[in-house]
């Protein structure tokens, strides 16, 4: 008789901004597998890049064959949405099909950090980093339709090909508060599309849900997690940081995302300036060290309760 079947732990991704100081995407991945990590978040498309998004597909390909990896996603930029100009947005839909389509034929693309389009305020002189005066505040109906629309279309896709689309927390973007971005996910009402929690980015709002309410609230709509860390001292004046080393208590976040059943992918991401390779190995230390003293804490996923 089995009585105890043991459960592989959650899987690691590490964000391609570890990488994006003048490294190649080889040398990234060769870093990420040598650790022994999952995988990699790329960026769609990288800022810099003047190619195709076909043709960095085939560069991201080239460097995996070399150093494989089992997770593969990609995050920004994503399919702009927001545009007034409804042929404009169906053109973005278009590219993306194209581009998820070649991509889940190469890679084992199994998660997609999905973004709408940004939001910004008109006003010029209004700071990026108060997130409050951007994005859903400033929605309009048909912005909101163009979204839900577009990734209803989108969600077919990744059923279809077998891959999720999960929405970040994040500022100046459709889905920046929790409640936002729950809304969008319920609109579309499709299991290949969810919220991804980066709790780090909640922090820049006045009001602020806690860890438990995140995820009471995300319940089986939480497909992917973010972790990074920052400072916030009286002023308002924000310092990114380590991820042991900021105000966020990363192990009461993984604590209760193990106690909650949680058992989708983890991605670490570094926020700060300056040796990023070395944070790397930092970050990743610490948090697989968190992962491993912690994952007595696991429940079954509720399915499987």
């Amino acid at each position: 008789m089995i009585l105890f079947q043991e459960r592989k732990m959650n899987p690691i991704l590490v964000h391609i901004n570890y990488f994006e100081q003048g490294q190649t995407l080889e040398h990234a991945c060769r870093m990420v597998s040598e650790s022994g990590a999952d995988g990699i978040e790329f960026r769609r498309k990288p800022r810099t890049y003047t190619g195709s998004d076909l043709d960095y597909i085939d560069e991201v390909s080239s460097a995996l064959d070399k150093h494989p990896l089992s997770w593969v996603s990609f995050g920004t930029p994503g399919v702009n949405l927001m545009q007034p100009d409804p042929d404009a947005c169906e053109r973005e839909l278009d590219a993306a099909e194209a581009f998820y389509r070649k991509a889940a034929e190469r890679f084992p693309l199994r998660i997609v950090n999905a973004f709408a389009g940004t939001l910004p305020h008109p006003d010029k002189t209004l700071p990026g980093h108060e997130y409050w005066h951007h994005g859903s505040t400033l929605a309009t109906e048909k912005q909101w339709e163009s979204a839900i629309t577009g990734f209803r279309r989108l969600g077919s896709l990744a059923s279809e090909l077998g891959f999720r689309f999960a929405f970040e927390t994040h500022g100046v973007y459709l889905h920046d508060t929790l409640e936002s971005t729950l809304r969008l996910v319920n609109g579309i009402d499709s299991d290949h599309v969810g919220l991804l929690w980066d709790h780090c980015n909640l922090m820049l709002f006045p009001q602020v849900p806690t860890l438990e309410e995140v995820i009471r609230e995300s319940g089986k709509n939480l497909f992917y997690v973010h972790f990074k860390n920052l400072l916030i001292p009286p002023t308002r004046f924000l310092a990114v940081s380590s991820l042991s080393g900021g105000i966020l208590n990363i192990r009461e976040q993984l604590s209760m995302l193990l106690q909650a059943g949680y058992d989708g992918p983890f991605c670490i991401e570094s926020p700060r300036p300056g040796d990023r390779e070395h944070f790397f190995h930092e970050d990743l230390t610490y948090f697989r060290q968190l992962q491993e003293n912690l994952e007595h804490l696991r429940q079954s996923p509720p399915g499987q309760r």
